[in-house]
Order: structure tokens, then sequence, then C-alpha cells
């Protein structure tokens, strides 16, 4: 792992999974590592991806932002079908 990585707001993280439990939160953090790891294997810069990420938060706290969102996945999913 690189010299330069953060533990800081993992530990945290983790942490408050474990005083307060959530299955949800929980699976979040398990497609989130796996989904980021494969999108590493595949050759996404940590820019890109860490911009993916930012993206669908930003949707999650202003909806409104989703045809924005809809609108960029049409460029490369034409068929306009999104998970």
């Amino acid at each position: 792992m690189a010299k330069n990585f953060d533990f800081t707001t993992m530990d945290l993280l983790l942490e408050r999974l474990q005083e307060n439990p959530n299955p949800d939160m929980v699976a979040v953090v398990n497609d989130l590592i796996m989904l980021t790891k494969k999108a590493g294997d595949l050759g996404f810069t940590m820019k890109e991806i860490a911009s993916l990420s930012t993206m669908g938060f930003f949707i999650s706290q202003e909806p409104e932002l989703q045809s924005l969102l809809n609108f960029m996945l049409g460029k490369i999913q034409p068929d306009g079908v999104y998970n």
C-alpha cells in the first residue's frame, strides 16, 4: 500500500459501524471497496474513481442532479438503462 494512505477515516468509519451496526452501510462499504478495486484493476485512476464517488454523493444530496447524471451516462450507455 502506498506510504501516503491515511487509515484515519477508514478506522473512524469502522468504529462507527461497530458501535452502531447497520447492515445496509456494511454492504455499501463492501460494495464500494470491491467496485473501486475492480475499477483500479481496469485502469481507472484515483482521480476518476474519486470523481465518480463524489458525483454519486452529490446526487444523493441534491436529487435534481439526477438528470445531469442521466445525460452524462447517455453518452456512454445509449440504451438508457442505468442501475
